[in-house]
């Protein structure tokens, strides 16, 4: 069994010098070994399972198997190193050491050639040592006594007068060898415990007790990069007990720890790359200014930098709070060694940890790639249960008609199996004379890089035409050359009756809607005979007390006329004086002449009368341009209190309907007249109506207690608006009806008294004609009020 091993890992080591012929007869020879190695194995793992990893893992090196290779290195010298087969450690490790030089991964390779190295040593094979020294003196640098790399210490005193350009903690370089077997023993020891261990955290773990216990520090802080950010890694300290231990921190960043470590320290090694140390805190004042230092007082201090090739890799903080000195040039030396050999772990557990990362990322692909694989097959099995239930037709064909897809709707409907459209050459040679319409779809779908919607009718397996809307589309390879047709097609049979069903039903809408409006024309026109009603009413009453009192004065005053022209007749003919005077008694001369002037005074004021009541007509019913005109509200209300003056009056039922106005000092505002003054005209003839209402079951001297008023008041809202208010003490009105009293054919009134129109057409003038608003506010029983308000200027 050691001849096949020793044997296999000879061939393997001149593999790569042999000629080609050669090469096979090594591969050959190698394979029968590890035939061999592989039968122990199974038989003793302890004694030959790492041999053969360790064989293996030199196959794969010479067949360029890299990730291959580093697995079964390491599984080798873990598998030797369990079960104490010290020498084949020590080879499977600078075996190891060898592989990675080849490759270029000199940091990796000096890990595991000092592992090597360090197995020699305890085994005892000076040869192979001085051999590694010789070969490999780049590699074991770190650990040689005679090439120990020239450090950055000093003394304090030393470097104050070396470099006075400096803080005297700042030390820039010094030599230092180490000479001693037992302290090299320890710090072999020590830098094998960090170089074995390629886990990041659990290299902290080690590091920092290492640390601690080869400086004399009570307190150990390690500050490591996070990205463009530092942050505290590990902290650990010696307790009130003398137990080490390791300390929490609520935040890792850096500059929220100021009670954790000197800030400016840390700084000052970011910035210079150089070690700093305080001996004694009371001989140095150079800190003095940092509150980690004032608060705490540690007697000894250090701030050393991880350095790899010139690089800051991390910062190591150690302190000692009661003892001045702590920190000697030995324990310094003991230290740069140590955070040399940190810094290569830190690489290489970085390395390893980027390769754990991308083996998780690869075995995440992997998994994501096999379940994405079965649900592309379960997707797959999906589609195609859904082609074939779904209940339009899909299909697919190459460019000269020949069948790749048939969905099984598609086949029920035409009545031909998908077997028999496969048979042939072209879809047509099954259809027959329905494929006419789809050959002509074919041909224009081909002619544009655009879907192609077409609608086609054909005879289906019930006999029956069918009305078919059909989407059809190129189906282009990577190369964007056209090889196929792809096609959806939509029995829209039931849809286009029902389209023909709706078209006739919105003709009889239409129809219906003409109607309609002519019916709301009827009742607009009914609305507005009915205010002309009123108006003709007002009008009549209140022209026919003027006119008749003219016409009886009238009348008496020709008769005086006719009596005082008869005495002057007696004048122009000379009549005797008797008989003048006679005359004159007899008419009652003097009354005449002082009574006619008071009767032609009367017919003034009934003429005068007459001209306001025109006025106040043509006010109200003056016809309304195109455009907003300026326009007094207060004549437009005036006018239409006037032509409703008759409804006010008392009569044998009720006393006088009272008319309270408050008018503000309005300005004119640009409106509608005419339709303003519809407005006023419908909100006091309801106004009217409810007082009416409310007089029901009440007796004169009832009403007479508590009497019919309309209050209208009018006012200035800033500078934009105005406000009319126009309000009655009569029935008022619930709250639902409030709800409803400007809808369109809403009203209250009996049958044949309203028509709905009248607050609907009051909205409309005063919220879409003028851009206001109006409100109503009613109580039951109290009475009711209508608040408008509009603009001053027309807003356009």
């Amino acid at each position: 069994m050691m001849h096949d091993f020793y044997d296999a890992l000879a061939d393997l080591a001149i593999y790569a010098g042999a000629a080609p012929t050669e090469r096979q007869r090594i591969l050959k020879r190698v394979g029968a070994s590890q035939k061999k190695l592989k039968e122990c194995a199974h038989l003793t793992p302890i004694d030959c399972q790492h041999k053969l990893d360790l064989v293996e893992a030199e196959w794969r090196r010479v067949l360029g198997q890299k990730a291959e290779a580093m697995e079964l290195y390491d599984r080798a010298i873990a598998g030797a190193k369990a079960h104490e087969y010290l020498n084949e450690e020590a080879l499977a490790c600078e075996l190891a050491a060898k592989f990675y030089l080849s490759w270029g991964r000199e940091k990796i390779a000096r890990v595991y050639m000092i592992d090597a190295y360090d197995c020699y040593v305890r085994w005892g094979e000076t040869a192979k040592i001085d051999d590694l020294e010789k070969c490999y003196p780049q590699l074991l640098s770190p650990i040689l006594p005679a090439k120990l790399a020239a450090n950055l210490l000093a003394t304090v005193a030393t470097t104050a007068n070396q470099n006075p350009s400096l803080p005297p903690s700042i030390h820039p370089s010094v030599s230092a060898s180490i000479s001693d077997f037992g302290v090299f023993s320890t710090l072999l020891k020590a830098c094998q415990t960090l170089s074995s261990e390629i886990e990041l955290d659990r290299l902290i773990a080690k590091l920092m007790p290492l640390a601690m216990t080869n400086t004399g520090a009570d307190k150990a802080v390690l500050v490591l990069p996070n990205g463009n950010q530092w942050e505290i890694a590990a902290i650990r300290a010696i307790d009130s007990l003398g137990v080490e231990r390791a300390i929490g921190l609520p935040s890792p960043t850096l500059d929220k720890n100021s009670d954790i470590l000197p800030l400016k320290m840390v700084d000052c090694v970011k910035n210079l790359l150089k070690p700093v140390i305080v001996r004694d805190i009371a001989q140095n004042c150079d800190w003095e200014s940092d509150s980690y230092i004032l608060k705490y007082q540690a007697q000894s201090l250090l701030c050393w930098p991880i350095l790899d090739r010139g690089n800051l890799v991390g910062i190591l903080y150690l302190e000692n709070r009661l003892t001045v000195g702590v920190f000697t040039r030995e324990r310094l030396q003991l230290l740069n060694l140590l955070c040399s050999q940190a810094a290569i772990s830190f690489k290489n557990a970085l390395l390893y940890k980027k390769s754990q990362d991308y083996s998780q990322q690869l075995e995440r692909l992997l998994t994501k790639f096999s379940r994405t694989e079965a649900q592309l097959a379960e997707q797959k099995q999906m589609l195609q249960a859904i082609l074939d239930v779904a209940p339009i037709w899909i299909w697919m064909v190459n460019p000269m008609g020949k069948v790749h897809f048939f969905n099984k709707t598609f086949c029920q409907d035409v009545g031909a199996p998908l077997s028999a459209f496969l048979a042939v050459e072209h879809y047509k040679d099954v259809l027959g004379e329905n494929a006419a319409n789809c050959l002509v779809s074919d041909v224009a779908c081909l002619a544009q890089d655009s879907p192609h919607y077409s609608s086609e009718t054909l005879t289906l397996v019930d006999g029956k035409q069918h009305y078919l809307e059909v989407t059809k589309v190129q189906l282009k390879n990577a190369q964007g050359e056209t090889i196929g047709i792809i096609g959806l097609g939509v029995d829209a049979t039931d849809r286009k009756q029902a389209e023909e069903l709706l078209q006739e039903q919105n003709q009889r809408l239409e129809q219906t809607l003409k109607n309609l409006q002519k019916t709301q024309l009827q009742l607009v026109q009914n609305e507005k005979m009915s205010a002309l009603g009123n108006l003709v009413a007002g009008v009549a009453h209140e022209i026919n007390n003027p006119i008749g009192f003219i016409s009886g004065n009238l009348n008496e005053a020709k008769r005086s006329l006719a009596d005082v022209v008869e005495h002057l007749e007696l004048y122009r003919s000379d009549a005797p004086k008797s008989e003048i005077a006679d005359h004159a008694e007899e008419i009652d001369l003097d009354y005449l002449l002082e009574d006619l002037p008071q009767m032609i005074d009367s017919m003034q004021v009934g003429c005068d009368r007459i001209c306001s009541i025109s006025t106040s007509l043509r006010t109200f019913s003056r016809g309304d341009k195109d455009y907003k005109v300026p326009f007094n509200i207060h004549e437009g209300i005036d006018s239409a209190i006037l032509i409703l003056k008759h409804r006010l009056k008392a009569n044998e039922h009720r006393p006088q309907i009272e008319v309270i106005t408050k008018y503000g000092n309005l300005p004119k505002i640009e409106c509608f007249p005419g339709q303003l003054n519809q407005v006023f005209m419908n909100l006091l003839a309801n106004a009217i109506d409810a007082l009416e209402d409310s007089n029901l079951g009440r007796g004169f001297n009832e009403i007479a207690i508590n009497p019919n008023r309309i209050t209208i008041c009018t006012d200035v809202l800033g500078e934009a608006q105005i406000k009319i208010k126009i309000a009655d003490n009569g029935t008022g009105m619930k709250e639902e009806v409030k709800h409803q009293i400007f809808d369109h054919l809403f009203t209250t009134k009996g049958v044949g008294k309203g028509t709905g129109l009248g607050l609907a057409i009051v909205r409309q003038i005063a919220v879409e004609k003028h851009a206001g608003t109006i409100e109503v506010n009613a109580e039951p029983g109290v009475g009711t009020e209508f608040a408008i308000v509009l603009p001053v200027k027309d807003k356009l």
